[in-house]
């Protein structure tokens, strides 16, 4: 379910980039089997997450394609879908493949707008090609790299997330207003934050050296979460335009990649 158009802020900036929650015990279900999924594949390895990811991130970036075209802008759904998977798979071999990726998917949505320009012309199809490519690739080149430094890791990050947009969902409804559910996700997070340091003091989660480091790694994430689904709306024509793949990814869109710097920071 998804909020009234009536029920949102009249904010331009806050309609603009702070998306209708759905609710309901169907898409809490969903979220549940798609932790249970991503945890299944951190825990088996990094080729498995790469197999999950790399597909969903190619949906995400054709998905949001099609609403770049529905929103008038003719860009191209089989550059920007097929980019989004093969930056995400070419990430297992590093950042600069990764980042090669992104520079072809670049040069293609180009060719593909000067083909059929469409309203706005060459760049302007471009860039929503490129913009439709890009949020999908960034969450599935960080989490390929987080899973190669830890699964462990990787794992704690997703049940955050979990967290957090299972209870963002729950407490989210027509008249609950656009922030008590931003407000009890970051709130669940913060619990399962004290959780994550218990867990680390009896089993250690590698490669945190302390508590202390997993309090910070989980309290930034507290703080990164309601970000990425923003991101995600700046990203999209419209904050309420139809993408699915690409909300199931958006929590992480900021967090992951934050993450991952602070990371390869934190290992020196």
């Amino acid at each position: 379910m998804t909020a009234r158009r009536s029920d949102r802020a009249t904010d331009p900036l806050a309609d603009r980039l702070i998306e209708p929650v759905p609710g309901g015990f169907a898409l809490s279900i969903r979220s549940v089997v798609w932790l249970v999924v991503q945890m299944a594949a951190a825990t088996v390895g990094r080729l498995l997450v790469v197999a999950l990811y790399a597909p969903v991130a190619g949906i995400a970036g054709a998905q949001t394609a099609r609403c770049w075209r529905s929103a008038g802008l003719r860009s191209h759904q089989g550059v920007a879908g097929w980019g989004a998977f093969g930056v995400t798979v070419a990430s297992v071999a590093g950042l600069m493949w990764a980042g090669s990726g992104l520079f072809v998917v670049v040069v293609a949505a180009l060719v593909a707008g000067g083909l059929k320009p469409g309203p706005g012309g060459l760049l302007a199809s471009a860039g929503a090609t490129v913009r439709s490519a890009l949020g999908p690739a960034v969450v599935g080149v960080s989490v390929v790299q987080l899973a190669g430094i830890s699964w462990s890791l990787l794992v704690m990050l997703i049940v955050l997330a979990a967290g957090y947009d299972v209870a963002c969902n729950v407490w989210s409804s027509d008249g609950a207003g656009l922030l008590i559910g931003r407000v009890v996700g970051i709130a669940t997070v913060a619990v399962l934050t004290v959780a994550s340091t218990a867990v680390h003091t009896v089993f250690r989660i590698d490669p945190f050296m302390s508590t202390w480091a997993v309090a910070v790694f989980a309290g930034m994430a507290a703080v990164l979460f309601p970000l990425g689904p923003m991101a995600a709306s700046a990203l999209l024509p419209a904050a309420n335009a139809w993408a699915p793949a690409f909300r199931r990814l958006d929590s992480l869109l900021v967090t992951a990649p934050v993450w991952m710097a602070a990371m390869w920071g934190y290992l020196g």
